[in-house]
């Protein structure tokens, strides 16, 4: 990364002696008068930085250039000049000698004289900065004007006043400058100077929409933005103010080729991206000014504890984060025209999701993010017009506007025809995607097989306390949408400690911590050499387990000691817990793909408990849906324009797309006759993904004889249990602790332990009575508290998702021969109008509710993005 002297030292070298004469802004004079065209001059002054980063630190994270503590870091764009220079060292030469040329020369008339076709002859001087300025004096003959945009012009006596020595604006442009420099990764000039500090601003007014001409030194804060009126700028006697017509140049910055003409970014002033990228962006690089950077909160930021929209450098990489200074591949579809230059996208974009971090509890409207979208000039109607785009398109994507909202004012499908949508499935994916939809506009009707809607996610209070017999666990907390949406329903939830006592269930006692330590490293080898024989290996696929225990033998026979028993048996723990992860035996999961969801960041943070279960979540996501159960969907006739959905019930429906959230094993039982069969895809896919099972018992008691575990504080949340053998490694595995303690009424408290059966002893659920497999429980209890009377339970919960006809299951995996392709092709849509949603078709966020919920998010995005290309004028290209 460049340093401090660096910088200085190429900008001195390059700018030696130009104060002292006005040569300086003779090579401002030579910057073109196009957008596209200046950008050529930032990357010549990108090459000369690059050049001196040479002789100093390039590892990205060498020294900062003006601020202590500033980390900074080359933007994609740099590393790509970067690149060509290594590929063609002399093209950067020749564009060098060709921009000497340009500003050498001596015709000032030609260079400073408008001459853009879209200009025309008529032009005034935006500024009038001088009193001499040619506006003022309404000069005849022919007059020189500096181009800036369409619509905006700087005469040159104007112009005089900004770049000539002992002129009143001169030692301002040269302080600018001079913060630029050290800021910024782009050259600083006088066209940039204007449209940053001097360039009136358009203010839109809020009772009839009009943009107004505002002569300020400062931005507005938005709190006055939405106060703004046409009377406050027009002293009309004659006529209402905001009857008075807009200039005719805020209606030509309405173009969308506009933006074509400026010759200097219109960068975002004090924009709430600030808040996240402070000092560890350059400013220009995700849009925003360098110098307008005033942004501050009134109070303190309430999310930052469980939402960061923007990957930082310097910090760990985690799901649902956006590099700020790159287009994502979606966007670029989307956004095609802004793929060359994008960083006035990025700077919508960054400042939009930035207002959603802020304040994720209420539903973000186009309307409020036009408060802070602040620029001068013209730009900022252009801007408008775009935001329009840029707001709908993070809204479809599931980016901004999610969980349990209210519905919005506006709807983005509100134009004919009216999209009618059936969901078949009333699990959280389908719900979140039924919700999505209805807020977009369409008219959506759930279809759900049971008396209960909730899918996996069904709690039990039977036992005091919420037993989530399903999903009730959450992995990572930032970012992860579940728990944005128990922020917005005041749901609880309990963040878990790391901690995790092993006990051994032959001594009773806890695990030896060298004992566990040792295990705890080879296991750990053992996953890396599974790693390392995937990248290096293009064998055929094989068990995880066999793998595994080929490692393991491996690895203990260089040992210079002996594998004790006591180190076998927490291996055997270990592995346990992979079945867990997995829901079914590794014996049946693919060693090459079995973490294929890894390959992207995952959700970061602590993992936590949804201490009151996620039936809050689930009333609050279907508050005012259309929700039919005791619907069993029996055909989908897809063969017509609409499609035809027959429930066992004998009632029929219609719908112009249809929504499957089904669980796999319920698709493996082929429980729906579809019309035409499914493609062939979809049925190598439901072969090569396995229906993971493991099933939960809860059991209260009348007193904690687990107190020996308890931190300081009188909790714990979890103890894991080191089986006796091989065999009982899937048995009550882990024990968590749901107890809810009431020092302040003791009656109330309840002490209850949740555990689990998986693998080899998943199917004791069906052999035993609930009554013989609690008594099992205690049997397991009392092995790892040998000291203790344990009591007799007083209550319990014994789930037995295996037997239900529609659920079956517990989560998905990958089957041996199995990939991750399986869950995309799984997820494909059928001619744009079956689609499919569960977490059995989330390829990076498998086996977990947020997956769920995020492959509803999906869905409805994908079918408001087809019925809008179908059936719409939106200028959102989403094909």
């Amino acid at each position: 990364m460049m340093n401090g002297n660096n910088i200085e030292e190429v900008w001195t070298a390059e700018n030696n002696g130009v104060l002292e004469n006005k040569l300086e802004d003779e090579n401002d004079l030579s910057c073109s008068g196009t957008l596209s065209s200046s950008s050529s001059l930032i990357n010549v002054t990108e090459e000369k930085l690059l050049e001196s980063t040479n002789n100093g630190t390039t590892n990205g994270e060498g020294n900062s250039i003006s601020r202590g503590n500033k980390r900074r870091r080359e933007s994609a764009e740099v590393a790509m000049r970067k690149i060509r220079k290594d590929l063609q060292p002399n093209a950067v030469e020749e564009e060098n000698s060709q921009g000497h040329s340009n500003s050498s020369e001596t015709s000032e008339n030609k260079e400073s004289s408008c001459e853009q076709s879209e200009c025309g002859p008529e032009k005034s001087c935006c500024l009038e900065l001088s009193i001499r300025c040619i506006d003022k004096e309404k000069t005849i003959g022919k007059q020189n004007y500096f181009h800036l945009s369409k619509g905006e012009h700087v005469c040159q006596v104007c112009f005089d006043e900004i770049c000539r020595i002992g002129r009143p604006y001169y030692d301002r442009y040269i302080v600018w400058k001079n913060q630029w420099i050290n800021e910024s990764r782009c050259k600083p000039n006088v066209r940039l100077f204007i449209q940053d500090q001097l360039l009136p601003f358009w203010i839109d007014c809020k009772k009839c929409g009009k943009f107004r001409k505002v002569l300020l030194e400062k931005a507005i804060p938005a709190s006055e933005m939405a106060q703004f009126e046409c009377s406050q700028v027009l002293d009309e006697k004659e006529v209402e103010p905001c009857e008075v017509l807009e200039d005719e140049c805020v209606q030509l910055s309405r173009e969308k080729s506009w933006i074509q003409t400026v010759s200097a970014p219109p960068l975002l002033h004090n924009s709430p991206a600030l808040h996240y990228l402070r000092l560890e962006y350059y400013y220009d690089e995700v849009g925003m000014s360098t110098i307008n950077d005033d942004f501050q909160l009134e109070q303190a930021c309430e999310t930052r504890e469980y939402m960061c929209p923007f990957n930082i450098p310097t910090e760990q990489s985690m799901a649902f984060c956006l590099r700020p200074d790159v287009m994502e591949y979606d966007e670029v579809q989307a956004f095609p025209e802004y793929t060359g230059e994008p960083v006035l996208y990025l700077a919508m974009r960054n400042l939009v999701v930035a207002l959603w971090n802020l304040n994720p509890k209420e539903y973000l409207t186009y309307e409020k993010c036009l408060l802070y979208l602040v620029c001068r000039g013209l730009a900022r109607v252009w801007y408008a017009h775009e935001l329009h785009r840029v707001v709908d398109y993070l809204t479809i994507k599931g980016v901004i506007n999610y969980g349990i909202l209210p519905l919005p004012a506006k709807q983005i499908l509100s134009s004919k025809p009216s999209l009618g949508v059936v969901i078949v499935g009333g699990g959280i994916s389908g719900i979140a995607a039924a919700r999505q939809l209805r807020n977009f506009g369409a008219k959506v009707t759930i279809l759900e097989a049971k008396a209960k809607i909730g899918g996996r996610l069904q709690d039990d209070w039977s036992l005091g306390v919420a037993v989530g017999c399903g999903a009730q666990l959450v992995t990572g907390i930032v970012n992860n949408p579940i728990v944005l949406m128990c922020e917005q329903s005041g749901t609880p939830y309990r963040p878990l400690s790391d901690a995790c006592p092993l006990i051994d269930g032959i001594t009773g006692r806890i695990a030896t911590p060298l004992a566990d330590k040792l295990v705890d490293e080879h296991f750990n080898c053992i996953l890396d050499g599974i790693g390392e024989w995937k990248s290096k290996t293009k064998s055929i696929d094989i068990s995880l387990l066999d793998q595994m225990m080929h490692l393991h033998e491996k690895f203990i026979t260089a040992l210079d000691f002996r594998w004790a028993n006591e180190f076998e048996r927490l291996l055997q723990w270990q592995i346990g817990n992979v079945e867990f992860s997995c829901g079914a035996l590794l014996s049946d999961v693919s060693a090459r793909h079995w973490d294929q969801n890894e390959a992207v960041p995952q959700f970061a943070g602590k993992h936590a408990l949804l201490s009151d279960g996620s039936s809050e979540l689930i009333r609050g996501l279907s508050e005012s849906l259309d929700i039919r159960c005791n619907h069993q969907v029996e055909q989908l006739d897809y063969t017509h324009r609409k499609i035809q959905i027959h429930c066992s019930n004998g009632k029929k429906f219609t719908a112009d797309k249809v929504l499957l959230c089904l669980p796999l094993a319920v698709y493996q039982k082929e429980n729906i006759t579809f019309l035409p069969e499914l493609p062939s895809e979809k049925q190598i896919a439901l072969k090569n993904l396995g229906a993971g099972l493991i099933e939960k018992v809860a059991v209260k008691f009348p007193r904690c004889f687990w107190t020996s575990l308890l931190r300081e504080d009188g909790t714990i949340d979890y103890f894991g249990n080191v089986p006796k053998s091989e065999k009982e490694r899937g048995l009550f595995n882990m024990f968590y602790d749901f107890s809810n303690r009431s020092p302040s009424n003791p009656k109330n408290q309840h002490f209850v332990l949740m555990s689990y059966v998986c693998g080899d002893s998943v199917n004791l659920v069906n052999e035993k009575s609930d009554v013989e497999v609690v008594a099992e429980f205690i049997d397991a209890l009392q092995e790892l508290f040998p000291d203790e009377n344990i009591p007799n339970p007083i209550g319990y919960v014994v789930t037995h998702w295996g037997k239900d006809p529609n659920i079956g299951m517990s989560y998905s995996y990958v089957k041996v021969g199995g990939c991750g392709e399986h869950y995309d092709m799984l997820a494909n849509s059928i001619q744009d109008k079956i689609y499919f949603g569960g977490e059995c078709t989330n390829r990076f966020f498998p086996q977990t509710m947020t997956g769920a919920y995020i492959s509803g998010l999906r869905e409805a995005g994908k079918i408001a993005e087809s019925w809008l290309t179908t059936n719409s004028t939106s200028d959102i290209n989403f094909s």
